[in-house]
């Protein structure tokens, strides 16, 4: 695991109150884009960080995680 999925980690709970049902991506330990596609948070997160790969997550709701439990 590197150390933007560990930052996702991290951050998970705060990550599905702010951002529920929404795709995030992270790079350099840090949130660069929040949208409604995989592809567009890692379309934006690779123009402000083209030399990176970043690590992108739909971000469940509460109610999807209930069916986790």
């Amino acid at each position: 695991m590197d150390k933007d999925d560990l930052w996702i980690v991290e951050h998970f709970s705060e990550l599905v109150t702010k951002y529920p049902g929404k795709y995030v991506a992270v790079v350099n330990e840090k949130l660069v884009a929040v949208g409604n596609s995989g592809k567009e948070v890692e379309d934006k997160a690779r123009e402000i960080e083209p030399s990176k790969m970043p690590s992108v997550l739909r971000v469940p709701r509460e109610e999807d995680m209930a069916c986790l439990l």
